[in-house]
């Protein structure tokens, strides 16, 4: 492996390593095939809706790789393209981040892709490539250097626009990138003219980004997309219970393995910074430029830490998904050029051992393409079924099918096993229901809508309609010349199974 800590590598060997690499990390999500929530009611319409989100450019990057003013299922054509985008991006960031780098310089920016809570955001089959551009757009947003304090401007703000019109979320990954390079400019020594003439130059990228996303995207966005929290005092009591759920999150992915690698690398981390913080004073500048850059540095984390949940804190609509997660890899990029500044300085060859941390978030990969192919099975089983019901009941004839959807149903028993070894897969999924009124047209029932009779659906939910069918996951019933499909919440744990012998164990286990 010294080979790989050795030789300087070229821009093309780079850029074959990052494709293969995050060719690698997509490859559970392209073999599980799966609908993942909006996705299924966005191949039935073709895609569509994103304007009103103020997601336009997604709508113009799913027209343009299709040739048509509609957005048809490519998968995975549009996540092919998307990797290959990231991969030109990361192999630019490498050498800006790096002069003369080798492949273990290049794991120290793979966590940008390698993040396991954006696997989340990537198991859309319609978003997922989308959101992998945005982060292209943010690498390029932050890297961008020209001579002209005008081109250093200009082009960064078309890019975060360009991020901002496929996931608003993107401006907290944009400042979470922009403080990891406030810091690499530290521990480079920069003079302090060049980090705050880079501090000017993104504060105002940010200021101008936002105002033109603000004038043009975001007047398409619907009223309730826009809501804010209130400036009241529940309002920050609900901030601090998002944060901490947002803790729990992070936290779930401390496995015993894992714990033993985040101290490691958050003690490598910690040293690098403190390495950092006191060369900065033993530079050549004044002392109130000492204490001014000191303070930037040190404010710096914090504020990457912030944008780790970012805007979503403040919106009257929470989103608990992990997608919203996505400055997450700001903060492993940061704890991986730390960590490897050290391990260097140690010995010049240990940066090698980035692998390590690596192969453990591609294990989570694997692990959560499985757990997707688990729902999908279900998914197909539980579908089966209940179209051969509908077609052997009352139901068959009637005009119209509305389901009772349950959201909260989260019962995936045969994911139980990899939901003990990886707990964090469960937050990361984000898959509650066991069947949605759009999955019934692939099973040929197009008849099906979402219930929307207040009176009836309560008058189900009280038990004082009697179900024609009714099974482990869904009652049917007949009310008023139409057919409803009452989702039901499984009884008992999925989590706890029986105890299984093997066949050649039966006498044993009688």
């Amino acid at each position: 492996m010294q080979f790989l800590s050795a030789r300087t590598v070229t821009p093309k060997e780079v850029l074959l390593f990052f494709l293969m690499a995050n060719f690698l990390y997509i490859f559970p999500l392209v073999q599980a095939d799966y609908f993942y929530n909006d996705d299924n009611w966005r191949v039935l319409m073709a895609g569509e809706g994103w304007r009103e989100e103020g997601r336009g450019a997604v709508d113009f990057f799913y027209n343009a790789i299709s040739f048509s003013s509609k957005a048809p299922d490519l998968f995975p054509l549009p996540l092919f393209v998307a990797t290959v985008g990231v991969s030109l991006a990361l192999k630019d960031l490498t050498f800006f981040y790096f002069e003369r780098p080798t492949l273990a310089h290049c794991l120290v920016v793979l966590p940008i892709w390698y993040n396991p809570f954006f696997l989340q955001s990537l198991s859309y089959r319609y978003d997922g490539a989308a959101m992998a551009l945005g982060l292209v757009a943010l690498i390029y947003a932050v890297a961008w250097q020209r001579d002209k304090t005008w081109q250093h401007i200009v082009v960064p703000v078309l890019l975060v626009v360009l991020a901002l019109s496929i996931y608003q979320v993107f401006i907290g990954v944009f400042i979470a990138l922009c403080c990891v390079e406030v810091i690499r400019l530290v521990w480079e020594r920069k003079t302090s003219d060049v980090i705050f003439a880079f501090i000017r130059r993104k504060s105002m990228v940010i200021g101008i980004g936002l105002l033109v996303y603000y004038a043009t995207a975001y007047q398409w966005m619907t009223a309730t997309r826009q809501d804010v929290l209130p400036l009241e005092t529940s309002s920050l009591l609900e901030i601090g219970n998002r944060l901490l759920y947002v803790g729990q999150m992070l936290n779930g992915l401390g496995t015993e393995g894992i714990r033993l690698l985040v101290w490691g690398g958050a003690v490598l981390a910690v040293t690098g910074y403190v390495w950092a913080g006191f060369n900065l004073f033993n530079s050549q500048e004044s002392l109130w430029r000492k204490m001014t850059l000191a303070s930037l540095y040190l404010l710096a984390v914090p504020v990457l830490l912030f944008c780790i949940p970012g805007i979503t804190l403040v919106f009257t609509y929470f989103n608990y998904g992990a997608r919203t997660l996505v400055a997450f890899s700001a903060l492993l990029v940061l704890v991986f050029f730390l960590g490897f500044q050290v391990v260097t300085r140690i010995h010049a060859h240990l940066g090698i051992i980035l692998f390590i941390p690596l192969l453990a978030i591609l294990s989570f990969s694997f692990g959560y393409g499985r757990v997707l192919s688990l729902q999908k099975e279900q998914e197909a089983a539980v579908l089966a079924s209940l179209i051969y019901d509908i077609n052997h009941s009352s139901l068959r004839d009637r005009p119209s099918i509305y389901m009772i959807p349950e959201l909260k149903a989260n019962w995936l028993p045969a994911a139980s096993g990899m939901y003990a070894a990886m707990p964090a897969l469960k937050y990361v999924l984000g898959v509650d229901y066991v069947l949605l009124p759009e999955t019934l047209p692939r099973g040929g029932i197009t008849n099906v809508y979402l219930a929307r009779n207040p009176a009836v659906i309560a008058s189900i939910r009280r038990g004082e309609q009697s179900p024609v069918i009714s099974t482990r996951f869904y009652d049917l019933y007949v009310i008023n010349d139409s057919g409803y499909i009452f989702m039901k919440k499984p009884q008992g744990d999925p989590n706890v199974l029986p105890k299984l012998c093997l066949i050649t164990d039966i006498e044993r286990c009688r």
